[in-house]
């Protein structure tokens, strides 16, 4: 009975998520309904598991199994793409899919140790392939959306990126797990459990931050001004670096980094500029993102509403500074100051003093 609750775990997250998002399917972006296809092979992968280690799979079922194992890889791909914003064509997605299916459908027509060898080379190439380009994609996502956003919580993908190495990790689990095979599993169910769990958490969590990630593509774009195909004019092309330096150094002084939901668009309309000569320009001046360079400021307000008045609230003091949350206030002053508001105010104290 433990044993087979241990086996059936996995399926059972996947399928329960994969329901909760097919019930929404009509209002979820594309991102979200890749992902749904993406948990509904896993649902079918993990069965197959669940029979595996219970009795065994008949041999027509193996390539099923094959099938859903070598489009797990590049569904998540595919996923990711929606993520950041540059979705495959259905040619690109047909042409990472169609591998696995010819080596799935070899599998059935051709039954062997050559076939399961090319099972087990693609399914590592598929591994290497997504963590390498599927971090690139991320990391270049978050680089675009640090020059778009000063707020960048819940657009930035850095836990999308943490669970990919996770994924790719227990993923070489999984291969070593297939190369024991399901007799080492045999003789401790604990054995069992430590196979399954792993995938358990990370498939529940990977499914969660998709479900509870409300950014879109759309909202990206529309915010970047590509939705409405906006190009830099002849009257940008002509813009001097110098003034429009001037322009920013200018708002920035008189706290226009303390508005809330800041955007680069926003400074570019108040410079009579477009985003990409703001966001270059700081870039270039002050050698860090737009997000960095408000948050810098922002944390330097904070600094000094602190030293005028210690008892000040940590939420109004957050809030005075221009931050949206709490979460990013203290992120924030963590990432510019290296320690925690309160440690920075006991340092300060002790410095006073003697």
């Amino acid at each position: 009975m433990f044993r087979t609750i241990c086996c059936t775990l996995p399926f059972a997250i996947c399928l329960c998520w994969f329901v909760t998002f097919a019930l929404e399917s009509r209002r979820n972006d594309p991102a979200k309904r890749v992902l749904t296809v993406f948990l509904g092979t896993c649902s079918v992968l993990y069965l197959c598991h669940a029979f595996y280690f219970n009795g065994g799979l008949p041999t027509w079922t193996e390539s099923l199994w094959a099938l859903c194992s070598l489009s797990v890889y590049p569904l998540y791909f595919v996923y990711i793409s929606h993520l950041t914003c540059r979705p495959l064509s259905a040619e690109r997605t047909t042409l990472i899919l169609l591998p696995g299916v010819v080596v799935a459908t070899a599998m059935l027509l051709l039954p062997g140790a050559a076939t399961d060898t090319a099972r087990r080379l693609l399914n590592a190439a598929q591994i290497v392939f997504v963590l390498y380009f599927g971090q690139r994609r991320l990391q270049k996502f978050d680089e675009e959306v640090a020059n778009v956003y000063a707020d960048t919580e819940g657009r930035d993908t850095s836990a999308i990126r943490m669970l990919l190495i996770a994924f790719v990790i227990t993923s070489l689990l999984s291969l070593v797990a297939n190369v024991l095979g399901k007799q080492y599993f045999a003789s401790s169910d604990w054995l069992v459990l430590a196979a399954f769990l792993p995938f358990t958490i990370l498939l529940y969590a990977l499914s969660y931050i998709g479900y509870t990630r409300h950014f879109t593509q759309k909202q990206f774009l529309n915010d970047t001004g590509e939705a409405e195909g906006m190009t830099m004019t002849a009257e940008d092309e002509g813009t001097d670096e110098n003034e429009l330096g001037r322009k920013i150094e200018e708002l920035m002084d008189n706290g226009y980094y303390l508005n809330k939901n800041l955007k680069v668009n926003d400074l570019a309309s108040e410079t009579n500029s477009c985003r990409t000569y703001v966001s270059n320009y700081i870039n270039k001046a002050h050698e860090c993102s737009f997000s960095d360079y408000v948050n810098l400021l922002r944390v330097e307000h904070a600094k000094r509403l602190l030293q005028e008045n210690r008892d000040m609230k940590m939420t109004v003091v957050a809030d005075m500074s221009g931050f949206t949350s709490m979460q990013s206030f203290y992120r924030n002053f963590r990432k510019f100051v290296g320690m925690a508001p309160v440690n920075w105010l006991k340092g300060l104290s002790q410095q006073q003093e003697s």
